[in-house]
């Protein structure tokens, strides 16, 4: 008889294979059954254990009972049978592609380089920021660079301005703001969020 982990691994092994099988990313999975992608990390490599509400909602994304879902030789439903929200989410992925993540944080330390070295200390776009970082990271995107502006903990002591420049939006270190805000209140207010 096997033991619990073995079970869990085993399944996060059906579930790896599901994903790989329809084009579909950790995080895809954590949104459809209303989870986290770091929730959908830990089942996938074996780590957390699963109630039965949960293998239910995972198997339901594949339009698959959930005992079938387990077993590791039954055959994968074709695409045209999944949900209409299940191919949606497909149909993006496709669009998107998979977005590699960082997992040297390059991109942050480079973004932490510049901050120290007084970038913010001016309005900048995040494309500003890209074109001043490390040609390694040329192939990034400044969205990239904008969602690491926004999240903690830079977005503690970045501001988010109101002035856009060609519809991206402006940061400035919080120490420079007031500076800024003096030459023109209105131009460089405070995004409420």
């Amino acid at each position: 008889m096997y033991g619990e982990e073995t079970y869990r691994k085993e399944y996060g092994r059906q579930v790896a294979k599901y994903l790989n099988a329809f084009g579909l990313t950790e995080e895809d999975l954590g949104k459809l059954i209303n989870s986290s992608s770091d929730n959908v990390r830990d089942i996938v490599s074996g780590k957390v254990g699963l109630s039965l509400s949960k293998m239910i909602k995972i198997a339901n994304v594949f339009s698959v009972h959930y005992y079938d879902f387990a077993n590791p030789g039954y055959p994968l439903p074709e695409e045209r049978h999944l949900s209409r929200i299940t191919k949606k989410k497909i149909e993006r992925r496709k669009s998107i592609g998979i977005i590699q993540r960082d997992q040297s944080g390059f991109l942050a330390q480079e973004l932490d380089r510049l901050i120290r070295e007084g970038a913010l200390n001016t309005p900048k776009t995040a494309k500003d920021l890209h074109l001043q970082m490390d040609e390694q990271l040329s192939k990034r995107s400044a969205t990239e660079i904008t969602n690491l502006l926004n999240k903690p903990p830079r977005n503690l002591f970045i501001i988010k301005l109101s002035k856009k420049i060609s519809k991206q939006n402006t940061y400035i270190h919080k120490d420079f703001f007031v500076a800024y805000e003096a030459s023109d209140p209105d131009l460089f207010s405070v995004v409420d969020e």
